[in-house]
């Protein structure tokens, strides 16, 4: 991740154009950089993959919005990735929560499984 000014502008300047090579280039020098920050947030190594590569493609979607701050393109665009890194784990945790309240049937017993919104805990309803 050890890059210069000059080439990370030339980097981004092609991944602006849609160069695929540009986009593997910034993947492969701020890979581990993301899944370093996706990791603090998930503890789990699927779910930073999942939110490295989301924060990735934020990142090549809004690049034509991007202007560094200053002279130090590499610190503004760290900044930026960073940025994005970390909305995208909260999109994630966001996800996994309404995964997580969603309600389960268990049809063989005859009951529904219930997530209770105050607590977190697991409500039993019986139907007959």
């Amino acid at each position: 991740m050890h890059l210069t000014n000059q080439q990370i502008k030339i980097i981004l300047n092609g991944c602006r154009l849609n160069e695929r090579g540009a986009q593997k280039e910034l993947y492969r020098n701020y890979y581990s950089y993301a899944m370093s920050i996706a990791f603090q947030y998930s503890y789990n190594y699927d779910n930073a993959v999942e939110i490295t590569n989301d924060a990735f493609l934020k990142i090549y979607k809004d690049l034509k919005n991007f202007a560094p701050r200053f002279d130090n393109t590499v610190a503004s665009f760290t900044a930026e990735l960073k940025k994005a890194a970390i909305n995208a784990c909260i999109d994630h945790r966001r996800k996994c929560n309404i995964k997580e309240r969603m309600a389960s049937v268990d049809t063989a017993q005859g009951n529904i499984y219930v997530a209770d919104a105050a607590n977190n805990r697991i409500r039993k309803i019986s139907f007959e």
